[in-house]
């Protein structure tokens, strides 16, 4: 077991139900989970296994009905709604498989939104987004609109936003699902350059087995609880390849 230190995230005993009497609908049951410090960990099973869910509950977006979420030492369980909109906007970064852009916001602009939400000055907020985006590779598209580029392009604009204020935790929902394998396997490999810091967290829900690879750990979910976790990626891959 790696050190209480290291722990990014830990969930204990969540549990998350939808609904009531026949119409109830259980997401997570006493779920367990932990990623750690400097690794990108993919939550991976099909569809309706509660990754979504699991995903929600570590943003402090949704408070499970029981058990603890901890981030960073942090428990959310304990926060009110005020707690955890400033817990998110200093500590998470968030990428969408639909990228969520602004279109009538230039891409510096976009990439700007969660330094001037901060209060960072205008200036100083252009400043260190060109800085990001000249490392996702879009130097020189900074002042063009969102729907001129490309969705691999666009899916840049759109780690460059979640990374500029440089969140502590990155949470990636289908990042690759719009995207063709090629342009995949680059938003992964850029990801994973990008947030290889002994400080940072990387967690992706996927149903892309062709970016299993890219994965330091995976977790794989059935019926709202994890039902194991492989330290080595490349044994998932080969089976789905096999």
């Amino acid at each position: 077991m790696s050190a209480a230190h290291d722990i990014a995230v830990r969930t204990q005993g969540v549990d998350i139900s939808f609904g009531s009497g026949e119409t109830k609908v259980t997401a997570l049951q006493q779920t367990e989970f932990t990623a750690r410090r400097g690794e990108l960990i993919m939550l991976v099973g099909p569809s309706g296994c509660g990754k979504t869910t699991l995903l929600s509950v570590i943003a402090g977006t949704l408070t499970p009905q029981a058990g603890t979420v901890e981030v960073f030492g942090q428990r959310l369980d304990k926060m009110n709604q005020e707690q955890l909109t400033a817990f998110r906007r200093k500590h998470l970064g968030f990428v969408f498989q639909s990228f969520n852009l602004i279109p009538t916001l230039s891409v510096v602009e976009n990439v700007m939104v969660p330094l001037l939400i901060q209060g960072v000055g205008h200036a100083e907020a252009r400043r260190r987004s060109l800085i990001i985006l000249e490392k996702v590779g879009l130097k020189g598209r900074e002042d063009g609109k969102p729907n001129a580029l490309s969705g691999g392009q666009q899916q840049r604009v759109a780690i460059a936003r979640a990374l500029v204020h440089e969140p502590p935790l990155l949470i990636c929902d289908e990042p690759t699902s719009a995207l063709d394998k090629d342009t995949g396997a680059q938003i992964m490999e850029m990801v994973r350059e990008l947030s290889r810091s002994p400080d940072r967290c990387v967690v992706v829900v996927t149903h892309d087995f062709r970016i299993f690879r890219f994965a330091d750990r995976i977790a794989e979910m059935e019926d709202g609880r994890i039902s194991r976790v492989v330290d080595d990626p490349s044994t998932i891959e080969s089976q789905h390849h096999g």
